[in-house]
């Protein structure tokens, strides 16, 4: 059953009230349910919030944050917000299932022009609230404990944080993206600890981090009383409530990414005794110049208790690399790694390293 948010506008009623009421009606509806955004462009005072067995359509239109709005562009419903720390660790976050975030016709996504600005206790100072130092909110989609899920077709531009964020989700299709990132820690696609049975595909553009990342690094314990970082913010809400869950990645396919920018195309990460296996990563080439280390990365993280071999049975065919130092970069105790097709089009970059 089809339902669209121009329905629910008139004078006076801001757009996120108008998808608020459009999303509560549809909810009522059995079955698969259809939320269209088509017409005019909307201008998001908060996030879009799914739910189970929803297809959100934007089509030919845009979504853009309005200035100052510190908050995703989408997520589920299922984090359940602590109104006492509303950036911080949620209350809980309970499955959800079967949901389509699709644009069609030249659909775009802006995050806000104007950041907010907040306090950051470690630094002593304001900040502009964007990257890795504040959290899951800057990411313009972030899901958590979701099966099954398609997201596709957006152009996507003035990102936050990370494009796109997924934590212990399986059966994803994340395809058809092109991810134009400025901002710091600018990643495109970031499958976090727990994520599994995964395809991400053509995704194109220039990322100021890595274009995708599988990210493996969720600890088993976090110390309530661990000095205060400049991590401010958790960019990890599920495993910071349940760090004993699940925290391996794999099968898992990258496929048809071409990008540039900084970083990397393509990085593997482990650590704190996650592993990342059973991974196809293929025709990833680097399109543009930049100041990429790599085309494709595969390394022990950003964290400790890497154990050789927890990355392994990692497979990778037809990289290129552009203006990469390398094309692909192994920094890590490895096994059962494969390589075909490796091109290096740098003349001062080298084809390998650490392989």
């Amino acid at each position: 059953m089809n339902f669209y948010v121009k329905n629910y506008r008139g004078v006076g009623i801001a757009d996120s009230d108008a998808i608020d009421a459009c999303l509560a009606e549809a909810k009522k509806a059995e079955g698969v349910k259809t939320v269209i955004l088509d017409g005019e462009d909307y201008y998001l005072d908060r996030a879009i919030l799914v739910f189970d067995d929803l297809e959100v359509i934007v089509d030919g239109c845009m979504l853009k944050q309005k200035n100052h709005v510190f908050d995703n562009i989408f997520r589920s419903e299922n984090f359940i917000v602590n109104p006492e720390d509303p950036y911080g660790v949620p209350l809980d976050i309970k499955p959800t299932k079967n949901v389509k975030i699709l644009g069609k016709n030249g659909a775009s996504i802006y995050g806000t022009a104007w950041s907010k600005v907040g306090y950051h206790p470690f630094f002593e100072e304001d900040q502009c609230m964007v990257g890795d130092f504040w959290g899951w909110r800057t990411h313009m989609f972030n899901f958590c404990i979701t099966d099954t899920m398609e997201i596709a077709g957006f152009l996507l531009r003035q990102t936050m944080g990370w494009a796109l964020s997924f934590e212990r989700c399986c059966n994803l299709h994340i395809h058809d993206l092109e991810i134009r990132s400025h901002v710091k820690n600018g990643d495109g696609v970031d499958l976090r600890s727990g994520c599994h049975h995964c395809l991400v595909e053509n995704i194109s553009g220039t990322t100021s981090d890595d274009t995708v990342a599988l990210n493996a690094t969720a600890k088993k314990n976090y110390d309530p009383n661990a000095p205060l970082s400049k991590y401010y913010l958790t960019s990890e809400p599920y495993h910071r409530l349940f760090p004993t869950e699940d925290r391996d990645i794999h099968h898992i396919t990258v496929r048809n990414i071409t990008s540039g920018g900084r970083m990397h195309g393509v990085i593997c990460l482990a650590a704190n005794e996650n592993q990342v296996y059973d991974i196809d990563i293929e025709d990833i080439v680097e399109d543009v110049d930049g100041a990429r280390q790599s085309t494709v990365k595969i390394y022990t993280g950003y964290g400790t208790n890497y154990r050789a071999g927890d990355l392994h049975d990692i497979r990778l065919r037809n990289i290129r690399s552009k203006s990469a130092d390398y094309a692909v970069m192994v920094a890590a105790e490895v096994a059962n790694v494969t390589l075909e097709e490796i091109y290096q089009d740098n003349p001062e970059g080298e084809l390998t390293t650490g392989i």
